[in-house]
């Protein structure tokens, strides 16, 4: 339930309007970019992460969820979702990008647990979970 809940509140604050030229994007598409596939590639150093989300950056073949920007220390993040093909309620991954990908953390909600990627510090948990609130 708690997972829906997130992908709910994410589904309804995409709708925010343009701060950054990359929001509106996809995910895959900012990750054709190669300041975030470094950053993605930071996020993942180390991680055991599930199958899924490898696979998902090989293809970048997930939901065209926009990402939506984040405000944070005068910045702004972009927050990117994806999640797990035909069991996509259970298993999702956001992640926040900082500006022009030179960082990201992910929050992966795999029901009915939530762990991190990337060892985000307090402040970053606390701007994903909080924009996902909004």
């Amino acid at each position: 339930m708690r997972v829906r809940s997130l992908l709910t509140s994410f589904l309804f604050i995409a709708t925010a309007p343009a701060l950054a030229e990359d929001v509106g994007k996809p995910m895959g598409k900012l990750l054709e970019q190669q300041a975030y596939v470094y950053a993605w590639k930071g996020m993942m150093a180390g991680e055991a992460a599930p199958f899924w989300i490898h696979e998902y950056a090989k293809s970048l073949d997930g939901p065209p969820t926009p990402v939506i920007p984040v405000e944070l220390d005068s910045e702004t993040y972009m927050l990117g979702f994806t999640c797990k093909p035909d069991a996509c309620e259970n298993n999702q991954l956001f992640v926040l990008f900082a500006p022009g990908g030179r960082d990201a953390w992910g929050m992966l909600a795999a029901a009915p647990h939530i762990s991190w990627l990337g060892k985000p510090d307090k402040r970053i948990q606390d701007a994903i979970t909080g924009a996902l609130r909004k």
